[in-house]
């Protein structure tokens, strides 16, 4: 079977990324310039991007 291994790098990474990702969706939806399908969509992404957030950083937490 195949093994993974997270390199603490590359996790910090995709951490980063996300965070970014996501406060800039959620600067988009706050400001008011989406239009009603951006807000739906952004919206949506910006959930999901929470959900990781939080996930990730409960995993960070626990390994150490």
């Amino acid at each position: 079977m195949w093994t993974t291994r997270r390199v603490p790098a590359a996790s910090g990474g995709r951490l980063v990324f996300m965070a970014l990702v996501t406060c800039f969706l959620l600067g988009r939806l706050f400001v008011g310039s989406a239009g009603a399908v951006e807000t739906v969509v952004y919206g949506a992404t910006a959930a999901f991007g929470l959900e990781f957030l939080i996930a990730a950083w409960r995993e960070i937490w626990q390994r150490g």
